[in-house]
């Protein structure tokens, strides 16, 4: 096996644990959590905003549970077009609402995804 092979199994290996991780938490607390929209009203980003590559904006949100308004205890990423004001849907835990979760199936898919097509470019070596 040369050394493209083995970076690539261990991207599939890295992308499936994270995938069936992130599967199995959302498998668990989809009972113990429910969804609502929230307003970001904090952002911070990784780098500079004026970088747009290899950047992430990471926001505070508030939203309202059974007419009272909670602030988010964690940031939770959002996309680069957001701003202060922008409605945003959060997934909250039920016995702490102030607790967010950044649960979502398309992450999960797209990560199995990542991991099987390395799989199958290891196996016949494409790279």
């Amino acid at each position: 096996m040369d050394k493209d092979t083995v970076f690539l199994y261990i991207i599939a290996a890295i992308t499936l644990c994270f995938g069936l991780i992130n599967g199995i938490q959302l498998l668990i607390k989809k009972n113990k959590t429910a969804q609502t929209v929230g307003t970001v009203t904090s952002i911070k980003t990784l780098n500079p905003e004026t970088t747009k590559f290899r950047n992430s904006k990471w926001a505070i949100v508030s939203y309202k549970v059974n007419g009272k308004t909670y602030q988010s205890q964690n940031r939770i990423q959002v996309s680069m077009a957001s701003q202060i004001g922008t409605p945003v849907p959060v997934r909250y835990d039920t016995n702490n609402p102030e607790k967010l979760y950044s649960f979502s199936v398309s992450r999960i898919v797209v990560s199995l995804l990542v991991a099987v097509i390395c799989i199958v470019a290891a196996i016949f070596n494409f790279v």
